[in-house]
Parts: structure tokens; sequence; C-alpha cells
């Protein structure tokens, strides 16, 4: 499975992805401030890629290794996890990117063929996102895609490192998908 933008490109997570994906955790640890796994060593990222490929077999997850064209390096990973398909439900997180596409389209372009492939494909009915109630600057983007903020989940879950989380829930339904896109749609004709 792999889904291409005009920046972006969307592969599966592999095992192959281990060493660049925490390549740039080591150079940027901070990245990994909010994320909910532990990620002290080329290890950690090990076991959290063959967990997620574990979890893609078994039909609950479509994690995502994501490629900057314009470098074709890996720069992040992004998901669709929980999936429900008796409930058409699913949840759209685990994202992080390498500063050197931050603030750049690739985000944009990544929600737009994860929501796409959601909403159009699988027929979901709700796309859930998570994220900690700390990270500010993930909940600005997440609200500019047109999420709508459903509350804060008090003690959400306890962190690797001790903290007791509480997370900030949006939603996006299938009444909003055609909203949400257009929305999407015209912020990424601006890039071009």
């Amino acid at each position: 499975m792999e889904f291409i933008y005009n920046r972006a490109k969307l592969q599966l997570l592999s095992i192959n992805d281990v060493g660049p994906l925490y390549a740039i955790i080591e150079k940027h640890p901070d990245i990994w401030t909010y994320l909910i796994a532990k990620m002290d060593c080329l290890e950690d990222m090990e076991i959290l890629v063959e967990e997620s490929i574990e979890k893609y077999k078994r039909g609950v997850d479509i994690p995502f290794t994501v490629i900057d064209q314009t470098t074709n390096e890996v720069v992040g990973t992004t998901r669709l996890y929980n999936i429900s398909n008796d409930c058409k439900t699913t949840e759209l997180g685990h994202t992080w990117y390498s500063p050197s596409v931050q603030r750049t389209s690739v985000n944009t372009e990544c929600k737009y063929m994860t929501l796409r492939y959601a909403f159009e494909e699988l027929g979901m009915l709700r796309v859930q996102i998570k994220t900690d109630a700390r990270n500010e600057r993930s909940q600005r983007a997440i609200e500019r895609l047109g999420a709508v903020k459903e509350g804060v989940m008090r003690n959400e879950r306890l962190l690797p490192n001790g903290y007791v989380r509480d997370a900030v829930v949006y939603s996006i339904i299938s009444s909003d998908w055609s909203s949400v896109k257009e929305r999407l749609e015209n912020k990424l004709m601006c890039y071009r």
C-alpha cells in the first residue's frame, strides 16, 4: 500500500525503516516529547516498528512511513489505528516529522491522503484524533484541519516516563468530510 501526493509519499512501515526513523529521533529528541512510547535507543524503535507491523497484519492499524519526495528520505510516520470495521471508526495519529519538513506541505498532504482513504475507501463514519493536552502546537494543527474538539480525557494514559497525561480529543465524522476535504484541497493549492 502506497499513497503519493506532490511532496509526500506514504508507504507501509517496514523493518527497514527502523534505522532512518531512529536517526531522526536521535538527532532531534524533542520530537518525542509528547509521544506515548518509550524511545531511548535503537531497540525501542525496532520494538515499536515490529509491534506496528504485527498490528497491521491483524488489521487493526495501518502504519505509514513518510517519505519526502524532494529528497527521497524518510522524514516521519503516521497511521490509522484502532480500526474497527464493525463500527466503521478509526484513529489518526502516532504522527511525527523531522524538523526538515515541519511547517511544509508534508503534514497537510499526509492528512489529506489518510483521511481520504479512511472515508472514501474504508467507508469510516468517524476518525478520531487525540493529542497530549500540553501539546498546543498539535492542537492548533488539528483544528486547522477542521476537526471538531470534543473535549479532554482526563488521566487518559500513563506515559513511560511516569507522567499521567490528559488527552484532547477531536473528531471528523463522515458528514464533515466534504468540507474538511475542500479545506485541505484549498490549502494544498497554496503550496503549488
